[in-house]
């Protein structure tokens, strides 16, 4: 018998819910609500600074603006959402304050405030962090994470999580590696150590050309989500 509260030492407590439940519960609606309106959503990951708002400016040159709608997620500020309205991008922003990372209720909450009216991608740009967004759903068809060759080559090892859960991961500031002595190889050999089914592409905004693979997949991805929903 416990002294201080008067239980049992030996007491087993048996968790009945899992502790995402309601979260999970709200997620799986948003997934299955956008698949049928034919938006593939995805939930864009990764520090700050590492390039997630010029991720989507960038494909916003390839796939008409009007067909991309944006959930801006940050602790504080609307900066990123200026930018992204500014090239005809509808944008909603969440400001978490204290919050490291989108909740699946705040996204389902965003989506009742949008027009998706004739959206094909439904962007959530998640809260800069590499560790709190990890694994959590929010109704998203697919993961993307981000990670700069600034921030170093050593990532995959320091937050596995991120990367193992990961449906595309971009090395981005690709133009930077040599400056920044980026381990290229090193980086490879751990991150398919974690993920051996994701592509890893690089990309820099330097350098035009290279997201045209960026642009195949999402369309290839998208596509692949309506095949599923109409053959159901």
């Amino acid at each position: 018998m416990c002294q201080e509260c008067g239980c049992s030492e030996k007491e087993t407590i048996q968790v009945e819910k899992h502790i995402h439940e309601a979260n999970n519960k709200i997620a799986h609606d948003t997934w299955h609500m956008l698949k049928d309106k034919d938006i593939f959503c995805l939930n864009i990951m990764g520090g700050p600074g590492c390039g997630k708002t010029s991720f989507i400016e960038e494909i916003s040159k390839y796939i008409p603006p009007q067909q991309i709608a944006v959930i801006q997620g940050d602790l504080e500020s609307d900066i990123d959402k200026q930018r992204l309205e500014a090239q005809g991008i509808q944008t909603y922003q969440i400001n978490t304050h204290s919050g490291c990372h989108l909740t699946a209720e705040m996204v389902s909450k965003a989506i009742e405030q949008m027009n998706l009216e004739d959206i094909y991608f439904l962007i959530i740009e998640n809260v800069g962090n590499l560790v709190c967004p990890a694994g959590v759903r929010l109704g998203q068809h697919s993961n993307i994470v981000l990670s700069a060759t600034t921030e170093g080559s050593d990532k995959p090892k320091k937050y596995p999580i991120i990367f193992h859960d990961a449906q595309l991961i971009l090395i981005t500031k690709y133009d930077l590696r040599k400056y920044v002595e980026f381990d290229q190889t090193r980086y490879l050999a751990d991150v398919t150590e974690l993920n051996k089914k994701a592509p890893i592409l690089t990309v820099s905004t330097k350098q035009k050309e290279s997201w045209d693979e960026v642009v195949q997949w999402l369309a290839k991805e998208r596509q692949a989500l309506l095949i599923h929903t109409h053959c159901h």
